[in-house]
């Protein structure tokens, strides 16, 4: 049972940081704009299941960005963020 507790705090802190998600979703689009996301990443990030963390898929689409998600999904080489 050594791998109980890393699973059940992974899934505690993917329950955590998708509150946070969702207090994201009630800013205006304005906002959301300014730090980098649109309404459509929460969205998308909070459709994930709810073991999966949301602020994961938020900070590679802040981060990287869209040509990010593209290259991957493509099958290409992810290139460096400087901000991550």
């Amino acid at each position: 049972m050594p791998g109980f507790l890393p699973t059940l705090l992974r899934f505690a802190r993917a329950l955590r940081n998708r509150r946070q998600v969702v207090a994201l979703g009630e800013l205006d689009d304005h906002l959301l704009r300014d730090i980098g996301l649109e309404r459509t990443d929460v969205v998308a990030a909070l459709a994930h299941p709810l073991y999966r963390d949301p602020s994961r898929m938020l900070k590679i689409l802040c981060c990287h960005g869209r040509v990010f998600i593209e290259r991957v999904r493509d099958g290409f080489a992810p290139r460096p963020a400087s901000c991550c």
